[in-house]
């Protein structure tokens, strides 16, 4: 029986494609990467992880720095960002569900926190932020220890295939949704327990049996 949600934050409870954006502008100003226009980078931010970085190229040396950056950067652009249509409603239900609900994310608790307090959502009991993009497994974990949770409680909310790939290393269940960075395709690839099309998705796979498949 699920008892914990974990949310991603970008592309997940939020709309980030304007500060997307605005750090693509930022970075390539800054590094003179005048190979790559914005409907490449459309493209490329829709990969999976790997791919991304490679497309990009960008040194996996280079990706903590790079990734320190962008989240300072990140920060002077939160006051444009939206929250997902449909998500206010979504948490508004789970909560009355007495659910729990965290938040794991390769963004920084400071930003996260920044964008909550704006817009007045006060409802996750925890915010973690998890540096290595690629080892996000290891941050879910943490969570479940210090909250002293079972695997099978959890169901993790993510957009993208990595966020897939570190449920099953666990493993613990994860939806994907479809209004995030990744294609379907490559979500649908990834096999996770289920495909969100919309916020109320979510909460129909949670409390109506028959679509726990």
């Amino acid at each position: 029986m699920i008892k914990n949600i974990i949310f991603d934050f970008d592309g997940t409870l939020v709309d980030s494609s304007y500060a997307v954006e605005k750090l693509f502008q930022y970075f390539k100003q800054k590094y003179k990467k005048t190979y790559m226009d914005r409907e490449q980078f459309r493209k490329i931010n829709a990969l999976p992880l790997m791919q991304k970085i490679k497309k990009m190229g960008v040194p996996l040396y280079k990706l903590p720095v790079i990734s320190l950056e962008a989240k300072r950067v990140y920060f002077s652009y939160i006051g444009k960002i939206k929250i997902i249509e449909g998500i206010p409603d979504l948490l508004a239900k789970l909560v009355q569900s007495g659910l729990d609900l965290s938040i794991i994310s390769s963004n920084s608790v400071r930003n996260i926190n920044h964008f909550l307090d704006i817009n007045k959502i006060n409802c996750f009991s925890d915010i973690y932020s998890a540096p290595n993009m690629l080892k996000k497994n290891e941050d879910i974990i943490k969570l479940l220890k210090k909250k002293k949770l079972a695997k099978e409680n959890i169901l993790y909310i993510g957009d993208e295939l990595h966020d897939i790939v570190a449920c099953k290393r666990i493993p613990v269940k994860v939806a994907a949704v479809t209004w995030g960075l990744g294609s379907i395709d490559i979500l649908k690839g990834g096999k996770p327990d289920c495909i969100c099309s919309t916020p109320m998705d979510i909460y129909d796979y949670i409390f109506i049996p028959e679509l726990d498949s």
